[in-house]
């Protein structure tokens, strides 16, 4: 079997190969919409260790905290103060449930920055160790996919937040029965120490709760693109890996030397390659539990809105705002599991390009050390929620299902009421 000095040998081997010249920017091209969405809500791990950035970069965790509690904290107090009908909760849990998954999401995120900065360590040596140009296309046609993820992420995402935020400008205001124009925010709000529908302070809360939906999309939409980036990451190496065990074989350029070494960087390669996606399942799995929470409540809850609206002629921008808010949910829920299944397929196809060689032209002895990778391909390595399901498109189909059956159960004794 392969002893420690060898796979020693092959993993100093590959930490004293060349590096890639072009890392840098290819990782940065990678995460690029991550970085730009994450790092002004101090999501982003900190590469600096001066004091200066440090204190800075608490501070952005602090303001994207309270820019998030600042909706759902006055939507609280205001439906326990004005003790509020079940079908002005029931309108307004959505936006309630969805806000604070988001802020689940996010300081899940900050709790594990340093399983994250590792993992973010991880991949940028993967990029540093690629020297050969058809890995480095290979990678960057995953990284392609990633950004791919991530842009229609946002462009869902934001739309959807421009009509919400849009909503009270177009819509006609609210008369009470005092015969008394009413503004309302987007949100609803209820500040115990002023009245925030007077001037200055209505137009105040107006900014303040803009400020806190960029803030909780920029969180939403970056873990999603985070996700999609380490998952394709991790898609390409075992692409770039399948190659190392195909020239265990026959001497290549991915993986050369005598054929003990040929196995020995092979296996070290797969090595580390499921540490990493076991770091990228154990970082993501209680994210991806809130989003299977939130996505089996807010696609039964969208649609309820969007037939009764229907049937009670509400305005089309409501209307579009709640078909958005729909497609970004379903789509984001879907990327998740797509993702899933994609790690888990590719995570697979290693084992099965390990069995396919012609492993009947290496000595007996050392064709039987690569059964272990064929063994370890074979266990379900995916994105999982809270341990307990995992996040395929078989579950996608399942969240879909279970909302609709709740839509159903909703629309039946809204129709009775």
């Amino acid at each position: 079997m392969i002893n420690q000095k060898q796979l020693a040998n092959a993993l100093d081997d590959s930490v004293t190969a060349k590096q890639n010249e072009s890392h840098i920017s290819d990782f940065y091209y990678a995460v690029q919409i991550s970085i730009c969405l994450l790092k002004p809500i101090g999501a982003w791990p900190l590469d600096d260790t001066s004091r200066l950035k440090i204190a800075l970069h608490k501070l952005h965790m602090a303001t994207g905290m309270f820019l998030i509690l600042f909706t759902i904290v006055p939507m609280i107090v205001q439906m326990i103060k004005e003790k509020w009908s079940a079908f002005l909760i029931l309108r307004m849990i959505c936006p309630l449930l969805f806000t604070m998954a988001i802020f689940a999401r996010y300081i899940l995120l900050l709790w594990h920055q340093d399983r994250l900065k590792s993992c973010i360590e991880h991949v940028t040596d993967d990029w540093r160790s690629t020297i050969i140009a058809e890995d480095r296309d290979i990678m960057l046609a995953n990284a392609k996919t990633g950004r791919t993820f991530g842009i229609v992420s946002v462009a869902f995402m934001f739309s959807c937040g421009a009509l919400y935020y849009m909503l009270p400008m177009v819509l006609p205001n609210a008369i009470n029965e005092d015969n008394v124009t009413v503004r309302v925010h987007p949100s609803p709000c209820e500040f115990l120490v002023f009245d925030s529908k007077a001037s200055p302070a209505y137009e105040i809360v107006y900014f303040f709760q803009l400020l806190s939906g960029c803030t909780a999309y920029s969180a939403f939409c970056g873990i999603c693109s985070l996700m999609a980036h380490f998952v394709t990451h991790v898609c390409g190496q075992c692409d770039v890996l399948t190659a190392f065990f195909q020239d265990i074989v026959n001497d290549g350029k991915h993986n050369n030397g005598s054929i003990e070494n040929r196995i020995a960087t092979a296996v070290t390669r797969h090595l580390r390659l499921l540490r990493l996606v076991s770091d990228i399942s154990n970082l993501f799995t209680e994210i991806c539990l809130v989003e299977f929470i939130n996505a089996s409540c807010n696609i039964c809850l969208l649609g309820y809105y969007i037939i009764t609206d229907l049937n009670n002629n509400e305005s089309f921008i409501q209307i579009s705002m709640y078909i958005f808010g729909l497609a970004s949910v379903i789509f984001n829920v879907f990327l998740v599991c797509y993702i899933g299944d994609l790690l888990k397929e590719r995570c697979q196809n290693v084992g099965t390009a390990c069995y396919e060689i012609e492993w009947y032209q290496i000595p007996s002895k050392k064709a039987i050390e690569l059964i272990m990778p064929i063994l370890m391909s074979r266990y379900s390595t995916t994105l999982t929620a809270g341990k307990m399901v995992a996040m395929t498109l078989t579950t996608f189909s399942d969240i879909l299902k279970t909302s609709m059956a709740y839509f159903n159960l909703l629309r039946e004794f809204s129709s009775r009421d």
